[in-house]
């Protein structure tokens, strides 16, 4: 048995895989927890911080809550204006692991290459190394989203 999937990237997508991927590491969560004890601070204490404190707090609230997330969907949407997510990649899963092909280029992962999948609700992102991976939302696999899930699962845990 064999899925095959033909995925563009969207802005969406690609938002959403940057700002787990981006979070759900301990320097995300670091982020996230320095920017709540700046606005805990700030309004615990207002008249305790002189003027210059306080934009400083101001600044460390939104960092990480607001700035942060904004330069992260950009970057998202100008990695989507480059030529190679122009085509949609043509995804093959099947029990040897999976062939990605784009135009002329071709690539085959065994699934013991594959170094981890998270599974969301929304996408499922395949991790070829610790910072890249590839995107599978569920919008683009034509109803196959569920059979992916359940073989890709299956082939990783032998």
């Amino acid at each position: 048995m064999s899925i095959q999937l033909d995925v563009k990237l969207d802005k969406k997508s690609l938002g959403h895989f940057l700002l787990y991927h981006n979070y759900a590491r301990p320097a995300g969560v670091i982020g996230i927890i320095i920017s709540l004890a700046a606005v805990v601070a700030l309004c615990v204490r207002l008249d305790f911080w002189t003027t210059t404190q306080r934009g400083i707090l101001v600044v460390l609230a939104l960092l990480f809550t607001v700035l942060q997330p904004m330069m992260l969907l950009w970057k998202g949407k100008k990695q989507l204006q480059m030529e190679e997510f122009q085509e949609p990649f043509h995804y093959v899963f099947d029990e040897k692991g999976v062939v990605i092909s784009q135009k002329e280029q071709k690539q085959e992962f065994t699934w013991k290459e594959i170094r981890r999948i998270v599974y969301r609700r929304e996408a499922v992102y395949v991790y070829m190394s610790t910072v890249s991976a590839f995107v599978l939302p569920r919008t683009q696999c034509g109803g196959q989203f569920e059979a992916l899930v359940a073989m890709m699962k299956e082939h990783r845990e032998k």
